[in-house]
């Protein structure tokens, strides 16, 4: 099986991922690259990834800027990893030489070429942040109202109701005890980007029953995974938790529970994954004369977060098109023989730390 995810998003707090985590095991040995935009580094990282995909699971990482892009490959049998450790996303060695190394794609462009195009590289990666930066302030805008939607949510939660009928529901789906060890992983499986709120699909394709959790006012759905997530983990499954991008990461929005061929996914109006013949109706714990009250403020909640919506895809994009822009004289002054021979050298390091 292979996965896809994102690698992390912008936040209200700046670039948010939980990869670290992921290199933080010692078994895995890591290929930090460096260098800019054009480089080389996603089309290096596709090349390894369909060389072992046919023999080993892969697990793929893409930018939410850029969801054609790859950030980082994991590659579980051989336990190795490769990643992109430039800004945002910034990765460094905690053991150089011995869980990880890095790979300077800048080494192989020339320098000659860049110069002559130096003032319009300067005005395109200028204007690329400003860009970006737009974009967060309105990532941030979108946040605060969804996080005052969840707080009403929250204030209207029937808590009894929803512990039941969690509780009810692990007895039902995981009727078994798993055989893992009851860890908890975090992985982002749905991000904003410059093609609206977009959702990993195929990597809920490996699971037998999607649930889709309908849910307007966020806190059912976040209270619910995270029940769940405890009772499958007590029934000794392990878990993939999916952090909520609109909320900087401190809410849960996904939950997969690959041995037990189960997801959870959040319907929401910001995510509109509604194409699930499976579905739970979040709607019915919330307190309804509690709800009621505070229709109008719901109601532009509602409305304010899509038009924010729209303005962050808009910011995405265009800070894309101006990122093409950069990288177009990176791509014409690199040394494109070199780079396949870096490529072919990790793959074959690869293979010969699998075989010792």
């Amino acid at each position: 099986m292979s996965e896809k995810y994102f690698l992390g998003a912008m936040t209200q707090n700046g670039f948010s991922t939980e990869f670290g985590k992921i290199m933080a095991d010692k078994e895995y040995f890591t290929f930090i690259l460096k260098g800019g935009a054009g480089t080389g580094k996603s089309s290096l990282m596709k090349k390894i990834a369909a060389e072992f995909e046919p023999t080993e699971e892969v697990t793929r990482f893409y930018c939410s800027s850029d969801p054609a892009s790859l950030d980082a490959i994991v590659l579980h049998t051989s336990k190795a990893i490769i990643c992109d450790g430039t800004a945002p996303h910034v990765m460094e060695c905690s053991y150089p030489g011995v869980c990880q190394k890095i790979i300077n794609l800048g080494e192989y462009w020339d320098e000659e070429k860049l110069k002559t195009f130096k003032s319009e590289i300067i005005e395109v990666t200028d204007k690329n942040k400003s860009l970006l930066a737009r974009s967060k302030r309105f990532t941030t805008a979108l946040s605060n109202v969804c996080f005052d939607t969840y707080n009403c949510g929250e204030g209207c939660l029937l808590e009894e109701k929803l512990k039941s009928f969690t509780e009810r529901s692990a007895k039902r789906l995981l009727n078994k005890k798993g055989s893992g060890s009851g860890k908890t992983d975090l992985r982002q499986l749905t991000a904003l980007t410059e093609y609206g709120c977009m959702t990993q699909l195929a990597t809920l394709d490996s699971y037998l029953d999607v649930f889709a959790m309908n849910d307007d006012y966020y806190a059912a759905s976040h209270k619910f995974v995270t029940l769940m997530a405890q009772q499958a983990v007590k029934r000794g499954y392990d878990v993939i938790l999916c952090p909520a991008i609109i909320f900087g990461n401190t809410l849960y929005e996904h939950l997969l529970i690959l041995e037990a061929g189960i997801a959870f996914v959040i319907n929401s109006p910001i995510s509109k994954l509604d194409g699930f013949e499976k579905a739970i109706n979040m709607g019915r714990f919330y307190d309804k004369k509690k709800i009621s009250a505070l229709k109008t403020r719901l109601r532009l909640d509602k409305v304010t977060a899509s038009d924010l919506a729209e303005e962050v895809y808009s910011g995405i994009k265009k800070a894309k098109k101006v990122h093409d822009e950069i990288e177009k004289y990176y791509i014409a002054a690199m040394d494109h023989a070199a780079l396949n021979k870096v490529c072919d050298s990790i793959s074959r390091e690869i293979h010969e730390r699998t075989i010792k």
